[in-house]
């Protein structure tokens, strides 16, 4: 059996959506929660560089990596039930869609980066 890689780019890609798909009514509903996605992608970027700059090794930089994906996650659930219903007693069908597409994401990216050679984390490879 053999496995399907993704390439690097992307599984980044996949990684950067499943952090910022969201409704935008949802960011109307709760202020508040639009500060997660911005912080996320800034981790994840730091992640990215840090690799790429050699300052992170490729093991704290999966670690880091799959902690956001993590963290995403459960934001999700927390923030997914509370704002399920709308305030006229209607059911938010976006919010669910986008919370669900969400989570399959950032589980999915978990896992791919799970299964990723450590040296396959980095955007330029290093020549030995």
């Amino acid at each position: 059996m053999s496995k399907s890689k993704l390439p690097l780019g992307v599984l980044l890609a996949i990684q950067i959506v499943a952090i910022l798909i969201y409704p935008p009514a949802f960011f109307q509903r709760a202020p508040q929660a639009f500060v997660m996605p911005p912080a996320l992608v800034m981790l994840f970027v730091l992640a990215i560089v840090g690799i790429n700059t050699h300052t992170l090794s490729p093991e704290l930089t999966r670690v880091s990596l799959i902690f956001i994906q993590g963290i995403n996650m459960c934001i999700r659930i927390v923030t997914l039930f509370p704002n399920l219903m709308l305030a006229d007693g209607s059911w938010a069908w976006p919010l669910l869609f986008t919370q669900i597409v969400g989570l399959a994401l950032s589980w999915y990216a978990m896992i791919a980066m799970e299964h990723r050679s450590m040296e396959g984390l980095r955007l330029r490879q290093v020549r030995s």
